[in-house]
């Protein structure tokens, strides 16, 4: 039975992921069926974060960030297993077998390493320590266990196979945890034939039954000083059972033995030849001069340092035979050190892995698409995905998959292997960026068919960019039509910096998109910023001028504006005069502002105001605005807008240096006294005003204890959050108790409650039959809209006077719902809070996360609307809990929601006994501003009633 993990946590699931929660089903048995194999987390593990990020070269104090993780006893136990875990998976990375053992000696064999996770890596990274260790007692316990939780692995078998062969040698022990793999498929177990040298080049395993009619399949072979194993390999690939072979050996340019090698295997296999690529460039180029030789229907390639299976080409010759339709095959194999040690590669998901080394090609395609890509490292890879480009995905069938039909040597002189183009540059380096050119390059040309994705042997120009380290001196790309190729015209620009993208977008590392295609896709149309001297929002304020709309932000328009302008960081002149002596500059920072105004921006309007009530002059720096409205309400407020882009804040990465370092300058460009930052999530305005010599001012607007996704969203822990903001702002002022709790610094905080449109409380009350009740605000899935349409759905069976009207942008939560259930309508996005409280007769508020505040819920209060919320964050403390002005319900509960609406429905009086309660509750908070002159904090004192 699968295993289940120790640390999983149901409810933090189901928070982090939404999709889960909406369908409904049981979190744990998602996990097993699909969670761990998509690569979700079963909880909070800012561990996992910090060692991605690792990998990525951005942690902040590199492995001493997780060193402190794995020893802090104030961490959640599974935070300190997970981040042992990690140093011992980058110690075994750097061959330190005995560092990886002292961290995994330190976790419960069952409790951490086995059930812990439910993940399998755990246990074969930990048997395979011990095994170089010595320690084969431990080893030996582990896989008994971890036989007993995950079943019958063939990964486990790799690794008992392991413990076999450092008892006994490779003798029947060893034989017989092979047996477990090979003999179920019905292949020969491949064995060690006695002798001297490497265990590795004794490798054999009974031919079987031999093909000796089918089409020809060319194989081959390039070899650079491959003396030492290319005799294994060559013999390989002699007892393959398909005998329709060709092996064409391209020596490289060797300097020793190899070419002697070679000749001495073709006198006794007429089928090797050897071929003189001396002047061949590199690996590929060797390749594509045996490939331009290649006489078979087929062709594959062999590394000159592998063994392979004697069913593996034909297993996957069959494969092609029997799918016409594919255009490739590939096999898996598994890495092994030179005396026979399978070992994990790169990756972290088991011993077997994919084998690109192995794709076989119809000739078919090496007509139409050409060659390998003459590169250093990478184009196995390129071409394999050029074939799906061309043919579709699902053109390369994988054979076997989990069954090493290949054992790949594993050592430092591998093209793998280490350096500026190792295998660790596919998380951010020269693999990845050779990658994300090559799939820029694929997305482009396949509109003109698969022949535009064709690449001659020895091209002029090569099709796309390459990094330096994987250059072998090809001529660079042509300047190409600019038309044809937004993406080399983006990366070609100054202004587009796709470094400041992955480090500023952790959602790009998480999901390893291409910063320039996903820009191209995606992010212009959302303004997205290109770089850190290019506001992508702020290009569009040139047509806000002229027309006083902020034109629809587009690629091709901002593409053509950030060739011609790659510095563009527009200021704007607001309506407030220059600072003075007696009205000091202060700097306030805020969210970015999309199309659409909600409470985040109503709250920085609200800053602004009470900046120059307690006189001083703000100006305001903003990393994005697309609205013309809260554009215009801004420049009212300000002496000066500055667009800027920025990042938000993520644990145990610094802000791209580029930002900070412009931000700095601009607090000493304008002269301000402090800097005010309107949440908590950033943190390269804060590292700005240290740098400049000025005090930070931080007004959180978020519950991070409370909201698991947030903190997801960040890679933080609540508290690191904490710790984080406290030390670097000098003041804190929360606009509510509870995040003054949260932030448990009550020496340097201020509570500043949220204030309200005061012409909400002038309107007037009289409710429609049947009820409205609506649900207002952005309607993003966290803000309750699938809560709403459960509500809506009870209503209508329990036939109450009552319809759902959801109040805001059409969100793709809402576009999720699909068709709407009887009675929940969608009324659009209301420009105002006046306007949103017109459509509403009670408010909801059902957020899946904790609010910090709760604007809407107070709004609805000042206009005499009775709120229903869920007992999360701060509405709950401005409702009330006595059911005077709105009813409390448990959170998540949408059947109680539903029946307290019932409630109040059927009973008209209580209705509006509940509207002048709720607006006389709104009316008891009463402000007396302040002017503290501490760092131009300026202090209203609010209060709330007792109830």
């Amino acid at each position: 039975m699968p295993a289940f993990p120790r640390f999983f946590d149901a409810q933090w699931y189901l928070v982090a992921h939404p999709d889960v929660a909406s369908g409904g089903g049981d979190p744990r048995r998602h996990y097993l069926r699909h969670g761990r194999r998509e690569g979700r987390r079963p909880c909070a593990l800012t561990a996992a974060d910090r060692e991605r990020d690792l990998r990525h070269g951005l942690l902040r104090d590199g492995a001493a960030t997780l060193e402190a993780m794995a020893q802090d006893a104030a961490l959640p136990e599974a935070e300190r297993v997970w981040a042992r875990l990690a140093l011992a998976r980058a110690a075994a990375r750097d061959g330190d077998w005995a560092g990886a053992a002292g961290w995994l000696d330190l976790l419960d064999p069952a409790h951490d390493i086995i059930d812990g996770f439910g993940l399998i890596d755990p246990v074969l990274l930990a048997a395979e320590a011990a095994i170089a260790t010595g320690d084969t007692a431990r080893a030996r316990r582990l896989l008994r266990r971890a036989g007993r939780r995950f079943g019958s692995r063939r990964d486990l078998a790799l690794s008992l196979a392991n413990l076999r062969a450092t008892e006994g040698g490779f003798g029947l022990g060893w034989r017989t945890a092979l047996t477990r793999l090979y003999a179920p498929a019905g292949l020969a177990v491949p064995r060690v034939a006695p002798g001297a040298g490497p265990a590795f080049d004794r490798l054999a395993a009974r031919t079987g039954r031999r093909s000796r009619s089918g089409p020809l399949v060319s194989v081959v072979m390039p070899a650079r000083d491959a003396a030492a194993t290319i005799g294994a390999a060559l013999d390989a690939l002699s007892t393959q059972s398909w005998q329709a072979l060709e092996v064409l050996v391209v020596d490289n340019g060797s300097t020793d033995a190899t070419a002697t090698v070679v000749r001495d295997r073709a006198a006794r296999d007429p089928r090797i030849r050897l071929i003189d690529g001396a002047t061949e460039p590199g690996a590929y180029a060797a390749r594509n001069l045996g490939a331009a030789q290649a006489q078979g229907a087929f062709l594959t390639v062999h590394d000159a340092d592998d063994w392979s299976h004697p069913a593996k080409i034909a297993l996957q010759v069959r494969a092609l035979l029997g799918r016409p339709e594919t255009m490739a095959s590939q096999s898996h194999w598994v890495r092994a050190t030179p005396d026979l040690r399978f070992t994990r590669w790169w990756g972290e998901r088991g011993l077997v892995h994919p084998n690109i080394s192995s794709l076989m090609i119809r000739a078919e395609v090496l007509e139409r698409l050409g060659y390998w890509d003459r590169a250093r490292a990478g184009a196995d890879t390129e071409y394999a995905d050029r074939i799906r480009a061309a043919f579709g995905a699902g053109a390369v069938i994988e054979v076997r998959p989990g069954l090493p039909l290949a054992f790949g040597r594993s050592h430092a002189g591998s093209l793998s292997g280490g350096g500026t183009a190792g295998i660790d540059s596919m998380w951010g380096g020269a693999r990845r960026d050779y990658h994300m050119a090559a799939a820029a390059w694929h997305t482009r040309a396949t509109t003109g068919g698969p022949e535009a994705l064709h690449l001659p042997r020895k091209p002029r120009n090569r099709p796309f960019p390459v990094p330096p380290a994987l250059d072998i001196g090809d001529p660079a790309p042509k300047a190409t039509d600019p038309a044809h190729s937004p993406a080399e015209r983006l990366r070609a620009s100054p202004g587009f910096d796709a470094a400041w993208r992955l480090r500023s977008r952790p959602e790009l590392r998480l999901t390893g998109s291409n910063p320039a295609l996903q820009w191209l896709a995606e992010g212009a149309a959302q303004a997205e910023d290109p770089g850190p001297f290019f506001s992508a929002s702020g290009a569009l304020l040139a047509g806000w001028r002229e027309s006083g709309a902020l034109p629809e932000p587009a690629a091709p328009a901002l593409l053509d504006r950030l060739e011609a302008h790659a510095r563009d960081l527009p200021d704007l002149d607001g309506a407030l005069p220059a600072p003075r002596a007696d009205a000091p500059g202060v700097l306030f920072v805020g969210h970015q502002a999309g199309s659409r105004i909600f409470g985040a921006e109503r709250s920085l309007l609200d800053m602004l105001d009470r900046a120059r009530v307690a006189g001083t002059t703000p100006s305001l720096v903003l990393p994005q605005i697309l609205n013309a409205e809260y554009l215009r309400a801004v420049l009212a407020r300000v002496h000066r807008l500055h667009l800027r882009p920025l990042g938000w804040l993520y644990g145990g990465v610094d802000p791209d240096p580029s930002s900070v370092a412009l931000l700095a300058d601009l607090v000493r460009a304008t002269g301000a006294t402090a800097l005010h930052q309107n949440t908590c999530v950033m943190d390269a305005p804060l590292l700005a005003a240290r740098a400049a010599g000025v005090p930070a001012v931080v007004w959180p607007r978020e519950l991070p204890a409370q909201d698991p996704r947030l903190c997801r969203d960040l890679g933080v822990r609540p508290e690191e959050l904490r710790r984080r903001v406290l030390d670097l702002s000098e003041r804190i002022v929360a606009n509510s108790e509870a995040v003054a709790r949260w932030i448990d610094a009550p020496k340097k905080t201020t509570v500043v409650p949220n204030s309200v449109d005061p012409a909400l409380h002038d309107m007037p009350f009289e409710p429609q039959t049947p009820l409205r009740v609506a649900l207002i605000g952005s309607l993003s899935a966290e803000k309750g809209v699938a809560d709403a349409a459960a509500v809506a759905r009870v209503l209508a069976r329990r036939g109450a006077a009552a319809r759902v009207v959801l109040i805001g942008p059409r969100s793709t939560a809402v576009a999720a719902l699909g068709r709407l259930p009887k009675g929940l309508s969608h009324a659009g996005y209301a420009a105002s809070p006046v306007e949103a409280m017109a459509g509403a007769d009670l408010v909801l508020s059902l957020s899946r996360f904790a609010e910090s505040f709760g604007r809407t819920v107070l709004e609805a209060m000042a206009a005499g609307r009775p709120v229903v919320c869920y007992d999360r964050g701060t509405p709950p403390e401005l409702v009330g809990r006595d059911g005077r002005a709105g009813i409390v319900v448990p959170a998540d509960d949408a059947a109680a929601v539903a029946a307290a609406i019932a409630d109040i429905a059927g009973d008209p009086a209580r209705l509006e006994a509940m509207s002048q309660a709720a607006r006389a509750r709104a009316q008891t908070l009463r402000t007396q501003p302040e002017d503290t002159s501490y760092c131009g904090v300026f202090t209203p004192r609010i209060t709330l009633p007792n109830v």
